[in-house]
């Protein structure tokens, strides 16, 4: 029974007996006939220290990681994406008529949201664009003047007015222009007031046979979003454009939320689902779960693996110990003929393994 309590009486005896932790630090210094034991005290404490370490800065590095990743999607327009169900009157193919959304709804619900800063429509298509032998594959959107004049905000360079006229014989035409993302320009090596074909992938029928559509736009602008994925895919026109572009008069394809809190991005989404039925909302979170969630796998296994190399470390301090114990004999049998009990022996040791580890700890901590 009583060895059953020996552990709890070790514990008692770390608070009731003060004087051995006292001792339990004296067992710790360095002496001619334990240098050996001090080196491996020392050992395990620059081992605890460096896993502690290791764990704190990988951690820190992801979580800034994850930090600045949001924070680049702060920056951004696209907070809350709403895009038409197959249910809404309409629907074809992606493309609903702007009546199935009424624009005194959309006003209402801003009312009634002070957070949304803008609500912006827009009508999508998907195509290939081609500057001499260089072509990439993209996704056209086509906003209204107040987006457009918000992605202007963060062009980086934009094209002179005469640059967009394309002049034949004594006529001049304005080419319909388009923005694209730094990465993109850099890929297709296009500037402002190029020309580039935008060729659909989808087919319409000519005189002859199907063939592909296509239409020429000049480069009106390059803007920076900070996002490469986003810059090297989507490419910003006005929406009459890409509406010319599909053959599709008053059509749109999906909104475009920016918000003044980006962490109430959820519950705006799950408003937008209650207030208009058929239409599906889904916010940043949901719109990047998958990159998200990898790197919340990727903690979770960075810190399993960091956790081991502390396990590992912590048994230098159980090694270190039993050395104690075996070279401190005589000392203890002395401890006991003066009235030690064994679980105030006991909390010695436990001391010496306490203050092992929270050096560890400390050290590590502050070599973070």
């Amino acid at each position: 029974m009583r060895k059953k309590g020996l552990p709890l009486g070790m514990v008692h005896h770390l608070w009731s007996s003060p004087w051995t932790g006292w001792v339990g630090v004296r067992y710790l210094k360095s002496k001619k006939n334990s240098r050996f034991l001090s080196f491996i005290a020392m050992i395990s404490v620059l081992g605890v220290g460096l896993g502690v370490a290791a764990m704190v800065v990988v951690l820190s590095v992801m979580d800034g990681f994850e930090a600045q990743l949001k924070k680049r999607l702060m920056s951004s327009d696209l907070h809350v994406l709403v895009t038409p169900g197959a249910s809404v009157p309409g629907f074809d193919q992606g493309y609903i008529p702007q009546s199935a959304l009424p624009e005194t709804q959309v006003k209402a619900f801003q009312a009634a949201h002070p957070e949304v800063v803008a609500f912006s429509p827009m009508v999508t298509a998907e195509g290939i664009l081609r500057t001499g032998k260089k072509v990439a594959g993209v996704e056209v959107k086509g906003v209204g003047p107040e987006r457009l004049a918000r992605l202007k905000a963060q062009g980086v360079e934009e094209a002179e007015e005469h640059l967009l006229v394309q002049h034949d014989g004594p006529t001049a035409t304005r080419l319909p222009g388009l923005w694209l993302g730094q990465e993109l320009a850099f890929e297709l090596g296009v500037i402002p007031g190029d020309i580039v074909s935008l060729v659909s992938p989808t087919e319409m029928e000519g005189p002859m046979s199907s063939v592909p559509r296509l239409r020429r736009f000049v480069v009106e602008g390059i803007y920076h979003s900070g996002m490469p994925e986003q810059e090297l895919h989507n490419v910003f026109a006005a929406d009459t454009a890409v509406r010319s572009f599909l053959r599709r008069s008053d059509v749109l394809s999906q909104w475009e939320i920016t918000l003044k809190d980006f962490d109430r991005a959820d519950e705006v989404a799950a408003d937008l689902r209650a207030q208009f039925p058929g239409f599906v909302a889904r916010d940043w979170m949901q719109l990047n779960a998958h990159l998200f969630a990898s790197l919340r796998l990727e903690r979770i296994s960075m810190f399993v693996i960091l956790a081991f190399i502390i396990v590992v470390a912590s048994f230098n301090i159980v090694t270190t110990l039993t050395l104690m114990v075996l070279e401190k004999k005589r000392e203890i049998s002395i401890l006991r003929a003066m009235g030690a009990r064994a679980g105030q022996v006991a909390a010695i040791f436990l001391w010496e393994g306490i203050l092992i580890g929270v050096g560890g700890i400390g050290g590590g901590l502050t070599l973070a």
